[in-house]
């Protein structure tokens, strides 16, 4: 039993938000009762430029339910946090041992400033680099199930975009699962 108790441990650990549930409400509220974001077709430039990354789905053939169930089944698939950390390997047979190292305590010199200055330059670009590669990743997981559904993208302002993405999940659904059975849009659909 004691050889099992990492994996039980992995297995007990609670999903991220984004990957939890959204337990749906027992019956939808009318969509004309749901505010969303002005999504009006803007002439832009910056807009039609970066409808690649800021955009909201929809499919006109769909009812507002369907829309709602669609999105709550490929939101889903959303994870915020990396993959689970598995345990490096422990042969089955034998106790765990780590060798200790021993030798003097460090002292502050010229290799540990630069070590320093390295790992503080690398965290600014991670914090820089990182929110864009987790919309990145997101944003191609929603457009491949939402894709496979019938549903185009049209572009949005980032500002229309953070309201439709950011904020409580189940108010979130119910804006998109609004526009994404709204009428076709008067507008070109994002094809990159």
């Amino acid at each position: 039993m004691i050889r099992y108790i990492p994996i039980l441990l992995l297995l007990a650990q609670p999903l991220p938000v984004a990957a939890q549930a959204v337990d749906p409400p027992q019956a939808l509220p009318d969509p004309e009762t749901v505010k969303v974001p002005d999504v009006a077709p803007s002439q832009d430039p910056k807009v039609r430029s970066e409808g690649y990354k800021f955009y909201y789905f929809n499919n006109p053939a769909v009812s507002f339910a369907e829309a709602y169930r669609d999105l709550l089944e490929c939101r889903g698939h959303l994870i915020v946090a990396g993959p689970a950390q598995v345990p490096g390997f422990i042969p089955w047979d034998e106790a765990h041992r780590r060798k200790t190292r021993q030798g003097s305590p460090m002292v502050a010199g010229p290799d540990m400033l630069t070590a320093m200055v390295g790992v503080a330059v690398f965290s600014a670009m991670a914090a820089i680099i990182m929110p864009k590669m987790e919309r990145g990743a997101r944003s191609n997981k929603m457009r491949r199930c939402m894709g496979t559904r019938g549903y185009e993208r049209y572009a949005i302002t980032e500002d229309a975009w953070n309201a439709l993405n950011k904020g409580d999940e189940q108010q979130l659904l119910l804006m998109q699962a609004k526009l994404g059975a709204a009428p076709k849009p008067l507008d070109e659909a994002v094809t990159e």
